[in-house]
């Protein structure tokens, strides 16, 4: 393969990339049979009295999860969550079953409760793969060891039952891929940009 080719195949695919990501087709959302509901644990964005509600199945390591948060979350936090008029309620996935990343999600849980989260999500966000790390196993007893509800709460994590329960309950909605955002018990799968994510938020709670 000579390398005009090969740069054009490169462009085509990047081009599609962006496509994807910058979707200009309306959305079609799916009607779920079983009802999203806000748990304890979950992790949530916004003023908790908000009158609207958006819910996120997400996870850490999903490329187009950390685009919304990267390109879109800034705009809507400004215009909607610190307005009062949203809140995000986000659900994270682990697929794997993997004890690394199941103790950092029990722990973002956590902290999202009982501490500051903003530092914590983005070191997730930029890079993941740090929960692997002796580091991020350094991180977390620090914070521990400065939190006593915080680590009270990462230790006693019933076997990541409430974890497993958020796969249980995307898996019992027929829902494939993420982020998936659930709006009114309709799900919309997918990354979109501020000005889409907006358009469905009008359709959906006239904000």
């Amino acid at each position: 393969m000579n390398k005009i080719v090969k740069r054009y195949l490169v462009l085509g695919l990047s081009l599609l990339l962006v496509a994807a990501c910058h979707n200009s087709k309306a959305p079609k959302p799916v009607t779920l049979k079983n009802t999203v509901t806000e748990k304890p644990e979950d992790v949530v964005f916004g003023n908790k009295d908000a009158r609207a509600t958006v819910f996120m199945y997400a996870s850490y390591q999903c490329t187009y999860c950390r685009y919304f948060f990267a390109r879109t979350y800034p705009e809507l936090k400004k215009n909607y969550l610190d307005t009062g008029k949203l809140k995000l309620v986000v659900k994270w996935l682990d697929f794997g079953e993997r004890p690394k990343m199941l103790n950092a999600l029990q722990a973002a849980s956590c902290i999202s409760r009982y501490g500051i989260y903003d530092k914590f999500h983005e070191l997730m966000i930029v890079n993941p793969a740090v929960v692997f790390t002796p580091k991020f196993d350094d991180l977390l007893d620090t914070i521990m060891e400065h939190n006593p509800v915080i680590a009270e709460c990462i230790l006693d994590n019933d076997n990541y039952a409430y974890l497993r329960g958020n796969v249980s309950e995307f898996r019992a909605n027929k829902l494939t891929g993420t982020p998936t955002f659930v709006m009114n018990n309709r799900a919309y799968k997918g990354y979109y940009s501020y000005e889409n994510f907006k358009k469905i938020l009008e359709k959906e709670f006239q904000l």
